[in-house]
């Protein structure tokens, strides 16, 4: 206990924060927002961007191995054969309508995708894109629903 005497104690617990599902659903799209901006990064600088993923898969002896795999990404950009380069945001598998019936960014040329992406990015923080992200669960929820039915 002589060691014990030496530290200084606190009666300080450790506050869990409670997060929204508001917040929840806006930090997803931004991580992966963040990945679509480091592959703009990545293909104006003309190298390759890869995302490693750890799984675990039980071997024969029946211990569980880590292996270490390359996440699939999918770009959510593209470009038409006139040069222009568009942006479609996703939300799981969905695509977000940003408007009526308007679901993509036009960016204008390759060069400008990367500030659209950070531009994206604020509205997001801002809540901008919450009741396109919310419609897209819904309708996620709904589809499954009816799979189930």
């Amino acid at each position: 206990m002589a060691t014990m005497a030496k530290l200084k104690l606190s009666a300080v617990t450790r506050k869990v924060e409670q997060v929204s599902a508001e917040q929840n659903m806006r930090q997803r799209m931004l991580d992966h927002l963040g990945e679509q901006l480091s592959i703009a990064k990545a293909m104006l600088d003309g190298t390759a961007f890869t995302v490693k993923q750890t799984r675990y898969r039980t071997d024969e002896n029946g211990e569980r191995r880590a292996t270490e795999h390359s996440k699939r990404l999918r770009q959510w950009f593209w470009h038409d054969v006139t040069g222009r380069w568009f942006l479609e945001l996703r939300y799981g598998s969905a695509v977000l309508m940003l408007d009526k019936d308007k679901s993509s960014i036009e960016v204008g040329t390759k060069e400008k995708l990367t500030e659209t992406l950070e531009m994206v990015m604020e509205a997001v923080k801002a809540g901008e894109l919450d009741a396109a992200m919310n419609n897209a669960a819904l309708k996620r929820l709904q589809n499954k629903n009816q799979r189930l039915a």
